[in-house]
C-alpha cells in the first residue's frame, strides 16, 4: 500500500494501476505472426522485425499520401465555402473565417447562413423599358404620294391653289357648302 502521507511530484505522469480482476494477457504467437507476413516457420528474430519494421514503412507512406490528399481536399472544400459566401465575407476576414471553417465546417457554415439571412437585401429596381412610339403614333406626319414620287410638278401645285381659292370665293359669296363650291371650283379651272 503506497503511503497516504508520502509527497508526490504534481508533474509526474500518473502510472496506472493494474487490476487484479483482469484477465492474464496472452502470450504472443510467433508463428502466426510469421505466417501473416508470410515468413517461414524457420525465420529468425531479425528477420521478423525487419519485416515488421518494413510493414510499418509502408503503412506510414500510405497514411503520409492519405493525409496529403486529405488536406488537399479539404483546403478545396475551404475555398469553395469561402467562394459560396462571398457575398457575407469580406477579404479582410478571409483568413479568420478559414481558420473556423477548418476546425468546425459545420457550426461555422451555419453562422455564415444566418448572417447571409440577416442582411438586408437591397430592392431590385427594374430598369425602366425603352420607350417606342406607337405605330399609328409616330412623329413624323405621312407624306403624299406626290412627294414621294419625286416631288409635285409646280404647274400642278398652282392648279390646286387656283382650285381652293375660288372655292373659298364661291363659299363666301354664294354661302355653298365645302365640298359643292369646291365642284364648282375644280369645273370652272379645269375647263
Amino acid at each position: 500500500m503506497p503511503d497516504p502521507n508520502a509527497v508526490t511530484d504534481p508533474t509526474a505522469t500518473p502510472v496506472p494501476l493494474t487490476d487484479p480482476n483482469a484477465p492474464p494477457a496472452a502470450p504472443l504467437d510467433l508463428t502466426q505472426i510469421k505466417s501473416m507476413l508470410n515468413l517461414p516457420d524457420t525465420a529468425s528474430d531479425v528477420e521478423l522485425i525487419t519485416a515488421l519494421v518494413e510493414l510499418i514503412s509502408n503503412l506510414q507512406q500510405k497514411y503520409d499520401a492519405l493525409l496529403s490528399d486529405a488536406t488537399t481536399l479539404q483546403g478545396q472544400i475551404t475555398n469553395r465555402d469561402l467562394e459560396d459566401f462571398s457575398d457575407v465575407i469580406t477579404a479582410e476576414t478571409t483568413p479568420f473565417w478559414e481558420n473556423q471553417l477548418l476546425a468546425n465546417r459545420a457550426e461555422t457554415i451555419t453562422v455564415l447562413s444566418g448572417m447571409r439571412d440577416a442582411k438586408p437585401v437591397a430592392p431590385v429596381i427594374p430598369a425602366a423599358p425603352a420607350r417606342v412610339p406607337l405605330s399609328n403614333r409616330i412623329a413624323s406626319a405621312p407624306k403624299p404620294m406626290i412627294e414621294l414620287a419625286g416631288g409635285v410638278n409646280p404647274a400642278d401645285k398652282n392648279r390646286a391653289v387656283a382650285i381652293r381659292n375660288r372655292a373659298h370665293e364661291l363659299r363666301k359669296t354664294e354661302k355653298l357648302p365645302w365640298s359643292e363650291a369646291f365642284q364648282r371650283a375644280e369645273k370652272e379651272i379645269t375647263k
